[in-house]
């Protein structure tokens, strides 16, 4: 029974490992970098890849797609230039092997426009020639729309795919919330940071990934996508007329009066407590009865 058991888990090992080599370069790319970058559309939170095998040698792209902060730590200049350019976002490591990154960049070359398929090699379909522009900016947002992107990103109206509310981690300096999570970082001025796109690629689909865990099973919709990205817009545009909010003092002062109101209460209920300990008395009555 027990080597039925370990042949059922090797089988199952080999199989799942065998399923994960077989996903396509396409697949792997819109997996974890078509969030950030596009190939030959523009910048969208990355640096757009068309044409990037040309810009870097493969040992530094290996290197740098597997972890960007190693290299940044240890001060490669390009590692360091790029980081700088794209306002120090910090690209996740990717969760994939050398091999697996190696068939992106080979997606990569194919996509780009000057791309030459080799002889025997079929023709690229769909190969981006021309930037998407955005079917309807925020630009254009409502007042409502802004308002329900609020009340989203709070948890007053519920995400429908039942995901947790974008407050529980992040907070935003707006004079109409209470105050956010401390967990992750403060949304303020992303969207001058990432942009409209950048910010709508983010909320749909994190690479990062306590943020992928948290929405794996709560998609977030298209309509939710835009209105959290209008309010994200408007808190960026009014972060400046807005006051911060530091609970630190009313935490303290809270504290300090429910200790005190504690303390009374306890001193009432025990106001006729003995004063002296049980101990004490069984101590005295064993002197009083002993022999000598």
């Amino acid at each position: 029974m027990r080597q039925s058991k370990l042949i059922f888990c090797f089988v199952l090992m080999f199989s799942n490992s065998s399923i994960f080599a077989q996903r396509s370069p396409e697949l792997l790319f819109n997996s974890f970098c078509a969030t950030c970058h596009t190939i030959n559309k523009g910048k969208l939170i990355g640096p757009d890849l068309v044409d990037v095998n040309k810009r870097r040698s493969e040992t530094w792209l290996l290197e740098f797609i597997t972890s960007s902060q190693t290299m940044i730590s240890k001060g490669d200049a390009d590692a360091v230039a790029l980081f700088n350019e794209n306002n120090k976002m910090i690209m996740p490591d990717a969760p994939y092997s050398t091999d697996e990154i190696k068939s992106i960049l080979g997606y990569i070359e194919t996509k780009s426009p000057d791309y030459v398929a080799q002889v025997g090699e079929p023709k690229s379909e769909n190969v981006n020639t021309e930037p998407e522009e955005p079917i309807r900016s925020v630009d254009e947002a409502t007042e409502s729309e802004i308002d329900l992107g609020r009340m989203l990103f709070t948890g007053e109206q519920r995400l429908a795919g039942r995901g947790p509310a974008c407050m529980s981690c992040h907070n935003v300096k707006n004079d109409k919330l209470i105050g956010g999570g401390l967990l992750a970082k403060d949304l303020t001025d992303v969207f001058a940071r990432m942009n409209e796109a950048g910010v709508k690629a983010i909320v749909s689909s994190s690479p990062f990934p306590a943020m992928k865990t948290a929405y794996q099973n709560a998609t977030v919709s298209e309509e939710e996508v835009y209105n959290l990205t209008a309010f994200l817009k408007y808190a960026n545009e009014q972060q400046y007329d807005q006051h911060g909010r530091d609970y630190m003092v009313y935490f303290l002062w809270a504290g300090g009066v429910s200790f005190v109101i504690l303390l009374i209460i306890y001193s009432l209920m025990w106001r006729n407590r003995r004063r002296e300990s049980v101990n004490q008395r069984i101590y005295d009555r064993q002197l009083k009865s002993a022999p000598y």
